[in-house]
């Protein structure tokens, strides 16, 4: 199956369905996915939810609510018991009113199977039965989270935030960890609780390394404008743009204390901007796709942070932006993965990075998860030496050190780290 080809509207998310939610004690019962033993004959582990259970953080998202933290910035918002707020319990848990629940449906199970895979009573007769397909499960219900565009709209749909699950800078101010995300990354990281051998690739579709991480800076970009859109109904409900969606650091930085400070390039010293991390990254990918496109797209998207200025400006600037995310969409649907993918967008990430310096740090933070991703891939892909890799890791280690954190980033120890990186790769 081509994922390439299926680069389309992501389908309906799991909370937005119209169908019975069953549980994870259903879903992961012993005699299905909870089973301590493997079943003969069984394509898939049947152990997921023990997995899930014992090392997804996943399955703690509503515990920590009633958790230190958790109080705190609930006390701070003043919405009495996180555990019961419902701008919490979009995210922390599989969030379906009462109606679609099923009997063994708990929200203390925090983010379970459904939230992922969608609600069982849509699909799980089908799902049982000895017939059962992939693509039949789909079409009975099922998310299909093998589809890199369906998969990045699912998880940045908290990680991230959208219409429905919002992220505001009243939340972040009460003390809310800074969201971030970088869909390949983050897949890695989370345990699999599936097994991508030569059997689940002859059922299912497995998107490579790179294709996850173009999807999920795509889909960044989308939901960023989205968030950002004059016209939406949500830019009537407050200060607009939400401060959430601004670049911390505009504001939240000793100016005068760091010698790397200043103005973005083409943007007036002072000037609040917004939070351009993905477009800045999708200049890389369009080196790739559209090597004539990359000064299109930053001018762009210095529109879109000038139009700040003068909101008649704001839409025009928006959609000329989201024109330009959309032909990258295109052709990166059309575009087969070849084997100097991931080496082209490395070495033009490190350029645009190098070329855009200082690079706030939001962008810097999304460069440098970028560059190991890609890498990463390409040394399991045997297209990097163990001899070249490790010299490659090691200057990945030196740009994550450079990168540090909110208070100890600092742009000119971070271009170091980028030459370094370009210098392993045997660019320079």
């Amino acid at each position: 199956m081509s994922i390439a080809a299926a680069a389309a509207e992501p389908p309906t998310l799991p909370p937005e369905r119209d169908a019975r939610f069953l549980g994870v004690e259903t879903c992961g019962s012993v005699q299905c996915h909870g089973s301590p033993q493997p079943w003969r004959n069984a394509t898939v582990m049947m152990k997921e939810r023990l997995i899930w259970e014992a090392h997804d953080r996943h399955s703690k998202a509503y515990a920590s609510l009633s958790g230190e933290a958790g109080r705190r910035i609930a006390e701070r918002l003043g919405i009495g018991d996180a555990t019961r707020a419902e701008e919490c319990l979009v995210c922390h848990t599989t969030h379906v009113p009462p109606a679609r629940r099923g009997r063994a449906f708990t929200v203390e199970a925090g983010v379970g199977c459904e939230s992922c895979h969608g609600p069982g009573g849509s699909f799980l007769s089908a799902h049982v039965q000895i017939t059962s397909r992939h693509a039949s499960n789909v079409a009975a219900g099922m998310f299909p989270t093998t589809n890199p565009d369906a998969r990045a709209a699912l998880c940045l749909s908290c990680h991230q935030g959208d219409a429905v699950r919002k992220v505001s800078h009243r939340l972040y101010g009460a003390g809310h960890p800074r969201l971030r995300f970088e869909l390949d990354t983050y897949s890695v990281l989370q345990p699999y609780h599936f097994n991508p051998d030569a059997d689940y690739r002859r059922r299912k579709p497995v998107p490579s390394h790179f294709r996850l991480w173009a999807s999920g800076q795509l889909q960044a970009a989308r939901n960023l404008l989205a968030l950002t859109d004059p016209a939406a109904p949500h830019a009537r409900a407050g200060l607009f743009p939400e401060l959430a969606q601004f670049d911390c650091h505009a504001c939240h930085q000793g100016i005068l204390d760091d010698p790397d400070y200043r103005p973005r390039a083409g943007l007036p010293a002072g000037m609040p901007t917004r939070n351009d991390a993905p477009f800045v990254v999708l200049r890389a990918l369009a080196a790739l796709l559209q090597p004539a496109s990359v000064p299109q797209l930053v001018e762009a998207t210095r529109a879109w942070q000038k139009a700040l200025a003068s909101p008649a400006a704001q839409a025009d600037a928006a959609a000329a932006l989201a024109r330009t995310v959309e032909s990258l969409g295109t052709a990166l649907a059309a575009h087969p993965d070849a084997a100097g993918d991931g080496r082209t967008v490395v070495t033009a990430l490190i350029e645009q990075a190098t070329r855009e310096s200082p690079l706030p740090f939001i962008a810097a933070e999304s460069v440098a998860m970028s560059l190991s991703t890609l890498l990463t891939a390409e040394f399991e892909a045997g297209r990097l030496t163990q001899e070249r890799y490790r010299k490659v890791d090691a200057a990945l280690n030196t740009v994550y050190a450079a990168v540090g954190n909110e208070r100890t980033y600092r742009a000119s120890a971070y271009a170091s780290a980028l030459g370094s990186v370009a210098t392993a790769m045997g660019q320079q």
